[in-house]
């Protein structure tokens, strides 16, 4: 083995230590560059399968329901909304289009704190971050998007 330390220039990985915030990872979880386009327009769903055109139906009511409605105070008056699920989990095989039908719901819904990544994404988040920090800091998302999640 020869040795470096007398070569200027070279740099050994075992001495960089790149730090990323906590934020900064989380600006990364965006939909993949393929579905900047993505709309629930755009999505096709295949007529032998009800199935998909129901989830895409389903999609765009959880979107349009926005981000939390903030009530009013302890004695507010205020009218009770009917419940929404609190999420949709998709379920199907390789290209029938959850991927596509994620990016919609992302792009549609006019939430202020949305993440889309896929499970593996987020795995390295907890690896990285840690339970805790992870959770705190995705705690109070309007909208959690969790592709390949098989």
């Amino acid at each position: 083995m020869t040795d470096t330390a007398s070569r200027p220039g070279v740099v050994h990985l075992t001495e960089r230590q790149p730090t990323v915030t906590g934020p900064e990872m989380l600006a990364s979880l965006v939909p993949p560059p393929q579905f900047d386009g993505a709309t629930f327009d755009s999505y096709r769903a295949d007529a032998a399968y009800p199935s998909q055109e129901e989830a895409k139906e389903t999609l765009i009511r959880f979107a349009g329901r926005g981000a939390p409605v903030k009530r009013g105070g302890l004695f507010s008056r205020a009218k009770k909304e009917p419940e929404i699920k609190p999420g949709v989990y998709l379920d199907g095989g390789f290209g029938v289009g959850k991927t596509h039908l994620l990016a919609s719901i992302y792009h549609a819904m006019p939430a202020r704190r949305k993440y889309f990544g896929s499970f593996i994404e987020y795995t390295a988040l907890v690896g990285a971050l840690g339970y805790k920090n992870t959770v705190d800091l995705l705690k109070g998302a309007d909208l959690l998007c969790i592709d390949e999640f098989e």
